[in-house]
């Protein structure tokens, strides 16, 4: 499924706003990465449900759009993984 740079499906803008409060506190950050990383997989689906091929692509623009983001960047790989095993 191929959409314009600026669309979002409402599904994904859903996962976009998980990516933005997904970020782990200073004092909790490592106690939340078995949860951020269980995040990261299920953003990861979304956007392969949604983009197939364009995944990685996909998540890439997502990772550009937040550089800061290291949960961004954990979708990223996540969709990378899943795509080599495909």
């Amino acid at each position: 499924m191929h959409e314009d740079e600026g669309s979002t499906p409402d599904k994904l803008q859903a996962m976009l706003d998980v990516i933005a409060r997904s970020e782990p506190s200073l004092e909790s950050g490592e106690a939340n990465f078995g949860r951020l990383r269980a995040d990261a997989a299920q953003a990861a689906g979304v956007l392969i449900e949604f983009y197939g091929d364009a995944a990685l692509e996909r998540a890439k623009l997502i990772e550009h759009r937040s550089p800061q983001s290291h949960f961004a960047r954990m979708v990223t790989a996540e969709v990378g993984r899943r795509g080599k095993r495909g």
